[in-house]
């Protein structure tokens, strides 16, 4: 299938682009594989391309094949990892509660492989790399080489009961992987060097039915960066777990908070309408943490309202969502809002 892209968000504006998604069986196999293109471009010049795919092979020792790999080219906006110590109007009223951030342009090109191998019917384990290379120039701070390469090995465990891959209405996913990623030489007030950071995350989902088929679902995030502090806070900055999205905490950018830690919360209720039409109410919580100097702060909120539209047997949905954010000051205006056309659900 193939469907077009609409978003908007105060940061990136108007968007537009398209999603082109395929479905199959393959050979020996129950689940539902799927590979998946798209791409955007923006008013403000940001675009970006993406290939994903989830394929399952062999009979009943199942193996699966997880990638995703793209280039974005944007601008975008510097808060700073001490964006927290600024959450003041200093006297500008158009600021709000965010101080006015640098701009700076980010180019970014990926690719992420994962190999799990189902132990059991709902338990597989396997091993997982990424690669990531990145250019970014933030005006009066210090600077990565130009590129910024990092490679990183590892493994991922996870757990999956849900029902339907693509619109569950039970049971629970749970992935956890860990890696170990070498990265470039790199330019420091010290000098240059390379390092090894660590990388952990989590992904905790369950989709609980309700009566009347209301389906209450909830995902918790983390991610964690280890690295040394004068490293990771000056030049790694774009490989910093980071909030927000349309798939992550809907109605606050992705790219404007970014730390070592990154934990979030959402959670939404999906309701049946009429035929193969739902709608949905969300909300989340979540932040950026240091772990180098760790405390709490005003946390992100983001929340609204969504309509689906099933196209397919696989139960996939087009996906229009409304959504806004406690980091936008302009409550009266309809700038604060962000919009997500698009397919398949956030979690």
């Amino acid at each position: 299938m193939g469907i077009p892209v609409v978003n908007y968000s105060p940061e990136s504006t108007w968007e537009f682009g398209a999603t082109l998604q395929g479905y199959f069986r393959l050979p020996n196999q129950e689940r539902i594989s799927i590979v998946q293109f798209d791409g955007t471009y923006s008013l403000r010049n940001q675009w970006y391309v993406n290939t994903q795919g989830n394929l399952y092979f062999g009979g009943k020792k199942t193996w699966q094949l997880q990638f995703r790999t793209g280039y974005s080219d944007c601008p975008a906006t510097y808060y700073g990892t001490y964006h927290d110590s600024y959450f003041a109007n200093e006297g500008n009223m158009n600021i709000g509660m965010l101080r006015k951030g640098t701009p700076y342009q980010s180019q970014r090109g990926y690719l992420n492989i994962q190999a799990p191998i189902y132990v059991d019917e709902n338990i597989a384990v396997g091993p997982m790399t990424d690669v990531l290379v990145a250019r970014f120039d933030i005006q009066n701070t210090y600077t990565t080489i130009n590129p910024l390469v990092q490679v990183a090995l590892g493994a991922v465990v996870q757990y999956d009961s849900r029902d339907n891959v693509f619109y569950p209405s039970k049971g629970i996913f749970a992935k956890v992987s860990a890696t170990a990623g070498w990265t470039n030489k790199v330019e420091i007030p010290q000098g240059q060097q390379s390092i090894i950071n660590g990388l952990l995350a989590a992904d905790l989902r369950q989709y609980i039915p309700l009566s009347h088929s209301l389906v209450l679902a909830w995902q918790f995030k983390t991610q964690l960066m280890l690295s040394r502090y004068e490293i990771s806070h000056i030049t790694l900055y774009p490989m910093l777990p980071r909030l927000g999205g349309q798939d992550g905490l809907r109605g606050v950018n992705s790219d404007m908070f970014r730390d070592d830690i990154m934990m979030a919360l959402q959670a939404e209720l999906r309701i049946p309408i009429w035929s193969i039409f739902r709608a949905t109410v969300f909300a989340g919580i979540g932040d950026v943490y240091d772990y180098h100097n760790w405390h709490w702060s005003v946390p992100k909120v983001g929340y609204g309202v969504g309509l689906r539209a099933a196209i397919n047997k696989a139960k996939v949905n087009i996906r229009f969502d409304i959504a806004r954010s406690n980091v936008d000051p302009r409550w009266d205006s309809i700038n604060a809002y962000s919009f997500y056309l698009t397919a398949t659900e956030a979690f």
